[in-house]
């Protein structure tokens, strides 16, 4: 008698569930080269902040935070809350920063290349923080290396946020003093 092998996978990437199967007939194998590139991201993109985000006029900023703690706070649409704490946050997460004081703690620490942080390096921030990373830093074979920086979500590149959204959580996060 012969048997026939079946095996059966499946893969967690970068949030996506894919499932291979070995000669299963009935269950879809994709290809999974092309998966993956459908998923990816495309490459990291530098934003300037738009002329309507007035994040330099305090009663905007008042005004836009109010938007920003919700979409900071929204599992379904920002979800900066699954790694991140702020004030109000209901079931936030440790894997980012705490953001409880940001703008008179981690805001006034310089960036990952030295440099003084501004107000548009945290729209930045927000809306694709890739272009902020060394590239030492971003390469697995350099011995400057760090893993971590390379896993906060890509928001306006990537479409999940608008440029509205991110003038919102920015503003929002400059009200956390």
């Amino acid at each position: 008698m012969k048997l026939k092998l079946l095996t059966a996978s499946a893969v967690l990437l970068g949030g996506v569930s894919l499932a291979f199967a070995g000669n299963c007939p009935g269950v879809e194998s994709p290809d999974g080269k092309k998966v993956l590139k459908k998923d990816m991201n495309p490459p990291p993109r530098l934003y300037a902040v738009p002329s309507n985000c007035k994040l330099d006029n305090p009663k905007f900023v008042a005004k836009m935070a109010e938007k920003g703690k919700k979409l900071f706070n929204n599992k379904k649409i920002a979800n900066c809350v699954a790694c991140h704490n702020a004030p109000g946050s209901v079931g936030a997460g440790n894997i980012g920063p705490d953001l409880t004081g940001y703008m008179s703690t981690l805001f006034k620490a310089p960036d990952a290349r030295g440099q003084k942080k501004s107000i548009d390096w945290i729209y930045q921030r927000v809306a694709d923080y890739r272009v902020q990373i060394p590239e030492e830093m971003r390469d697995p074979k350099s011995p400057k290396f760090v893993p971590y920086y390379n896993i906060m979500t890509v928001n306006l590149t990537t479409g999940k946020l608008s440029y509205d959204d991110v003038c919102a959580i920015t503003a929002f996060l400059m009200t956390l003093k």
